[in-house]
């Protein structure tokens, strides 16, 4: 199948349009404008800094940045120099980051510079040769960014590039080991923004916003390269706020948004007043949308919602309701450049209504996942017989509507993050007191999950949960801190010692410590 765009690179898109826009706004940060020119000229400085420090094609190079103009500029400079950049979660320390850094054997890391600790404490990095920081770096041996990009020569021809080059490696939750490093080619980023623009029928007369992570798939590939497909602005904003959102659009002038389930819900608990349906956006595309809230949040806020499914292993979407007939309560259809299966533990089809595994294959070249780095058996596994193999769970209904149904994988989904219940429990078991432990994900009441450990004391001995809480806290990133915590005398396992999630997960969080709970009485005493 052909491409969705004839732009096989990143760089060569950005040409263009630099080429073709000027002084045109393309991105602005906080209220911040960025011209596709300045973007262009800032990502040919820090391609030509790269140079000068000796980065070669190929080499990988971390990203730690929160979201910023910067960002953007490090990110398409490693792109031009035909290195791989690898965006790295900005709360993420410990053993994830520990294993990210040295797996991925990082060349050098742009970062922001109090983020810069985090990675001291992880450990030495031989690998790491460089150190390049935004604000105001004091550590001996880090260059300041906006120095380098200032004095480096802004005439430097985009590397040799194809469209199956590497361009990002993405780190995602690990399941029964460290997380996995998802290569994605430049043809993975060019096609999806076209595509995404295609499925939801944008034009030049959109405007683009995100307060969604940078250093994630969805804000890079559905919505930064959906503006620069369509030459027009992007409105970006640090992190996103209840309070503040519809201001953001209101100011932007923004059409179509990316927001995560729990983000609509929390929206939605705002009291209502007159005047939510006057904004200028049209369109949110997000998952997972609770059924219920469906219908409501477009009626309230005059916009219509799509949901849709995917991984960074997709090429972000997979799948995705059309734009005429969104049906709540499902993930949609297989994209037009996809086939989606529902199959049993052989791998055959399963009828209608029949629940079972997502299977995906795609039909543009290099639009997807080309391997796990450097774990070809971890790769065969999951793209056995030509299809990758989702983990997750799903249904087609008899109207040919995706539904999905859950987790096959150790894997759980916190308000966009995924988190690793294999990480989570490597930190509860380094503590002294604890025997055995199972982690795994329980409904949230905002949508998607929120984290539970059981755990297994050792003999005669003590610990309060807000303790392990607290251990929890200083050796992972916030996100992933367990929100219930159970103590038990014993594990419901397997023949083989496997624990039974699967029976864990059904009693949700009955019988649970509830952090939250507990903070909020505090809150009220006090």
């Amino acid at each position: 199948m052909t491409p969705y765009t004839p732009f096989a690179t990143v760089p060569a898109l950005i040409g263009a349009r630099a080429e073709a826009l000027g002084d045109a706004v393309a991105v602005t940060f906080e209220g911040s404008p960025c011209t596709f020119a300045d973007l262009e000229d800032r990502a040919t400085r820090v391609h030509a800094w790269l140079s000068e420090m000796g980065v070669r094609k190929g080499d990988r190079i971390a990203v730690l940045m929160r979201n910023s103009l910067e960002f953007l500029h490090a990110w398409l400079g490693i792109a031009r120099a035909g290195a791989v950049s690898v965006p790295i979660n900005t709360a993420m320390v410990g053993d994830a980051l520990t294993h990210t850094l040295a797996h991925s054997e990082a060349v050098g890391i742009v970062a922001d510079a109090d983020l810069l600790a985090a990675v001291d404490a992880a450990g030495t990095f031989p690998d790491l040769r460089w150190r390049l920081a935004t604000g105001q770096p004091t550590a001996e041996g880090v260059v300041p960014f906006s120095a380098a990009v200032a004095d480096a020569a802004p005439e430097l021809p985009p590397a040799s590039l194809d469209a199956g080059t590497p361009m990002s490696i993405v780190y995602t939750s690990g399941t029964t080991g460290m997380p996995k490093g998802v290569v994605l080619p430049h043809q993975s980023f060019t096609n999806t923004g076209a595509y995404f623009a295609h499925h939801l029928r944008l034009g030049a007369e959109d405007r683009v916003h995100t307060c969604l992570p940078l250093f994630h798939c969805n804000a890079q590939q559905c919505g930064f390269m959906v503006a620069m497909h369509l030459g027009v602005p992007m409105a970006i904003n640090a992190k996103f706020s209840v309070s503040r959102y519809w201001s953001w659009i209101a100011d932007s002038q923004s059409t179509i948004s990316n927001l995560m389930g729990a983000m609509l819900t929390l929206l939605y608990k705002v009291p209502a007043k007159d005047g939510d349906a006057e904004n200028p956006l049209r369109k949110i595309a997000g998952a997972p949308i609770p059924e219920q809230l469906h219908r409501p949040f477009e009626a309230r806020f005059g916009v219509q919602l799509i949901e849709g499914y995917g991984l960074t292993e997709t090429g972000t979407m997979a799948i995705l309701n059309p734009i005429d007939d969104v049906r709540p309560g499902t993930i949609g259809v297989a994209l037009e450049h996809n086939e989606v299966r529902i199959v049993d533990e052989r791998d055959e089809d399963v009828p209608a209504e029949t629940p079972g595994q997502i299977l995906v294959r795609g039909h543009i070249p290099h639009a997807q996942m080309t391997e796990y780095f450097k774990e070809p058996e971890k790769t065969a596994e999951a793209m056995s017989r030509g299809w990758f193999h989702t983990g997750d769970m799903g249904k087609r209904r008899e109207d040919g509507y995706f539904v999905f149904l859950d987790r096959m994988k150790d894997t759980i989904r916190r308000r966009g993050e995924n988190i690793s219940s294999f990480l989570i429990e490597k930190v509860v078991l380094d503590h002294p007191a604890v025997l055995e432990c199972a982690v795994f994900g329980v409904p949230s009441e905002l949508s998607e999950e929120d984290v539970k450990v059981i755990a297994v004391l050792r003999q005669n001995v003590t610990l309060d949960p807000p303790e392990l809480v607290e251990w929890c806290a200083t050796r992972m990133a916030d996100f992933m801190v367990p929100r219930y915590v159970e103590y038990r005398p014993s594990l419901p396992l397997t023949e083989t010692g496997r624990v039974h999630k699967f029976l864990l997960r059904a009693e949700g969080a009955a019988n649970a410590w509830d952090r939250e709970h507990d903070r909020d009485l505090a809150r009220a005493r006090g």
